[in-house]
């Protein structure tokens, strides 16, 4: 039987390199967690891993984690929300269309002899929005805005698209190994090989106002080119990750780091005047550092803290428009803009989000032989700040609390199948944008952006 399915699995791991993943928000636009076991503990796997999704989390735990392969999926529902009272917009009260998502996750680890152990995992990220956005016509603008349909960047023109939004999906294909040193220290290593799709749409009134480093555009084609409407494009990179799994107390004690470099990617060519550096769109730098601790033979805790460095890729990190000053629009270029300043140069406005540091807690009680219960928290402070609401209505990763539960089921020695739920409680960050009420300057809040998640998963581990 185990031979069987060595000839079957390791086949369809190689393919899992290649098989394309959708994703949303959650921390920033980092899933939790990968595979329905981390997702029931919080998103905890950087000491405490023993499943086929261990090069996800940190490459040295492959070591514990036996013959394995991890085929799951997940229902996730998020719900976003956004609200803006302009004079120039008029009212915006909109949720997105597209609120239901399958995520898929796939890994494995094959242990070589008793110090080497090779696996891979494919996991992803992302964020999905779109907008109603009826065009604006005379007669409402002549109103100053009163009485005018729900709009969302549509400030100027009536070219604007219908819909207004972005899709980004981001796939990390992680191969990986893992040294044993001695029976205390294991080290690992991970290729990281990465792929990009994006699109944007509804965004022509920022080409049309001028904000691009092609000028302000007369015609419909003119405001899209570099910028929006222009479909799919995709970028590819590669990076690596490091990990270190350390086992102390015979074993009841746990300590892993893992580090993620930057993932160097190139440009996102159809949208050279929306990111800045010519539309490039980095995978940041992040690492995490956690323990698991038995402490009872059929209880373990696990406890960690993850840091993602978003504010070192200036697509993400550069900030939005200027709430505080709407006739000099972008904080990094005092004064007249020049084509640096622009939107898709090296100065060009972002979503201004800061780093987040995420808090990860996890339980697992083996209540029988087969049956194990699990949960979790997370939290992490959102990436958002409350002056940068205006373009983060197109990104709104506003969640910081997650609440997880979940239960693993032993068929047996071959067949394991997990089962996790999320929820992430509703925040709502409100905050001043560079369009107020009447075109005058903000002096409070007159935007909001807002989000609360559900999701149900499962995961069959095979082993052989």
């Amino acid at each position: 039987m185990k031979s069987n399915l060595k000839k079957v699995l390791l086949p369809a791991l190689a393919c899992s390199l290649f098989v394309p993943l959708n994703s949303y928000a959650t921390n920033g636009y980092f899933l939790i967690g990968f595979g329905a076991k981390s997702r029931a503990m919080g998103g905890t796997g950087v000491a405490n891993n023993t499943d086929g999704m261990a090069a996800a989390f940190n490459p040295a735990t492959m070591i514990d984690s036996g013959d394995s392969f991890d085929l799951g999926a997940e229902f996730f529902r998020p719900e976003v929300a956004i609200y803006h009272d302009s004079g120039l917009m008029g009212l915006t009260n909109e949720t997105s269309n597209h609120d239901k998502f399958v995520v898929p996750s796939m890994g494995g680890v094959y242990r070589w002899n008793d110090r080497v152990a090779v696996g891979a995992a494919v996991i992803g990220a992302g964020m999905k929005t779109e907008y109603n956005q009826t065009v604006n016509n005379s007669a409402c603008t002549s109103l100053g805005g009163v009485g005018c349909p729900p709009t969302v960047f549509n400030i100027l023109n009536n070219l604007a698209s219908n819909e207004a939004g972005v899709e980004l999906y981001q796939i990390q294909m992680l191969p990986s190994i893992a040294y044993k040193i001695d029976k205390t220290h294991t080290v690992g290593a991970t290729f990281v090989m990465a792929g990009q799709y994006f699109r944007a749409e509804g965004l022509e009134d920022f080409g049309f106002a001028g904000f691009t480093s092609g000028g302000a555009a007369s015609t419909q084609i003119e405001a899209q080119n570099g910028l929006t409407g222009v479909g799919f494009s995709h970028s590819f990179g590669m990076g690596y990750r490091l990990g270190w799994l350390g086992n102390f107390l015979n074993g009841d004690l746990k300590l892993g780091v893992n580090y993620s470099d930057r993932v160097d990617m190139n440009k996102f060519s159809r949208y050279d005047k929306l990111f800045a550096e010519q539309g490039d769109f980095d995978i940041p730098e992040n690492w995490t550092m956690g323990l698991a601790y038995k402490a009872q033979p059929d209880m373990t805790l696990a406890f960690e803290i993850q840091r993602i460095n978003y504010s070192d890729v200036a697509s993400v990190g550069n900030p939005g428009p200027n709430a505080a000053d709407p006739t000099d629009l972008n904080p990094l270029c005092p004064g007249a803009d020049t084509l640096d300043c622009k939107l898709g140069g090296t100065l060009g406005m972002g979503f201004g989000w800061t780093d987040q540091t995420i808090y990860k807690l996890g339980y697992e009680w083996q209540y029988t032989e087969k049956l194990a219960l699990r949960a979790g928290l997370n939290y992490g402070k959102a990436p958002i700040p409350k002056d940068q609401v205006l373009f983060n209505m197109l990104a709104p990763a506003t969640i910081e609390k997650h609440i997880t539960l979940g239960f693993e089921y032993k068929f047996n020695e071959d067949y394991w199948l997990s089962v996790n739920y999320m929820h992430a409680f509703l925040n709502t960050i409100k905050g001043p944008t560079a369009f107020g009420v009447g075109g005058a300057t903000v002096t409070g809040s007159n935007a909001s952006i807002a989000m609360y998640q559900d999701a149900l998963g499962a995961t069959l581990s095979i082993r052989f």
